[in-house]
């Protein structure tokens, strides 16, 4: 293969997760794929040989150095869609292909309900390039998944609490985990700093702020069932192919987040104030979070017949 695909999605990790599913599609093209993302995010991608991978910070994106790394490429898909690619489309020349970002309809979609229809970030990424099926894969390493399979086994079960913002983060996860104990279950938590900060004293395995991107990837590949929040992990879940409870709050699967039907359980009560909001910024406007009020013990029930009956 000598032509170059460059893939541009420079943030955050759900998204850039969920752009790996145009790898193997641009192989099959004859493309040999480079990432172009903003750190740390390509981090994730540390044991993949299928994608070469360019990793920036925001404010070196646009110097000469970076930008002569990015000339040349026989074909550039904007994953990302914003004004940096419309500058870099500008500057850099060459054949450009642009997924379908749907934005007005999904800014249109929190105030109206007949503009929430289906869609899938993970499709109109694909169409970008003439496909219409697949899914994200990110591959991690047998020494990697050896490793993490000694310290912790294979038999457990995954849970990520983190959320960038209140109205997204499920408030109950400390009671979910007490239950899956309290049943037997071996409960691995993952996350970030701030996640080990909400977690503290939990009873069960806290990874939280321990691990780096590709090892979180590793620990979640090895569970029977990740269950989080409409978030990164969640996306990192279904990229190593992990089946998934995915809890919604102030967001709504018609943004294009949602998990398949073949990749787990999305969980979502539909009141009529959902979506509040595009990204889930904010505070809920009634002060109660309904949209996150699903007892624990409906959750674990769902986690638990994923885990080990196989049923949605």
């Amino acid at each position: 293969m000598d032509k170059r695909a460059l893939v541009i999605r420079f943030s955050s990790l759900g998204d850039v997760v969920l752009a790996s599913c145009v790898i193997d599609p641009l192989k099959s093209m004859g493309y040999n794929p480079y990432l172009l993302t903003f750190e740390p995010y390509g981090d994730v991608f540390e044991d993949d040989r299928r994608v070469f991978v360019i990793q920036t910070k925001r404010e070196e994106l646009f110097k000469e150095n970076t930008l002569k790394k990015l000339r040349g490429f026989d074909l550039y898909l904007d994953l990302h869609k914003n004004l940096r690619t419309v500058l870099l489309r500008l500057m850099l020349g060459g054949d450009w292909r642009v997924y379908k970002k749907d934005t007005l309809r999904r800014r249109l979609a929190v105030y109206f309900e007949s503009f929430r229809k289906p869609y899938s970030v993970v499709n109109a990424y694909l169409r970008a390039i003439g496909y219409e099926d697949g899914k994200p894969k990110i591959e991690v390493s047998e020494k990697r998944l050896g490793f993490w399979r000694e310290r912790l086994g294979d038999d457990f079960l995954c849970v990520g609490p983190g959320a960038r913002y209140t109205k997204k983060r499920y408030p109950h996860f400390d009671a979910l985990v007490e239950l899956l104990v309290r049943e037997g279950y071996k409960v691995v938590l993952v996350g970030d700093k701030r996640d080990r900060a909400l977690t503290e004293g939990w009873n069960c395995i806290n990874l939280c702020g321990e691990l780096s991107l590709v090892d979180t990837l590793a620990v979640i590949k090895l569970s029977r069932v990740f269950v989080g929040n409409d978030s990164g992990l969640l996306h990192m879940a279904r990229a190593v192919g992990t089946k998934a409870v995915q809890i919604y709050g102030g967001t709504h699967p018609t943004f294009g987040f949602s998990l398949s039907k073949d990749e787990g359980q999305v969980l979502l009560k539909g009141l009529r104030c959902q979506p509040c909001d595009p990204h889930g910024k904010g505070e809920c406007k009634w002060g109660t979070y309904e949209c996150l009020n699903i007892e624990p013990a409906v959750v674990k029930d769902k986690v638990l017949r994923l885990a080990f009956q196989g049923g949605y």
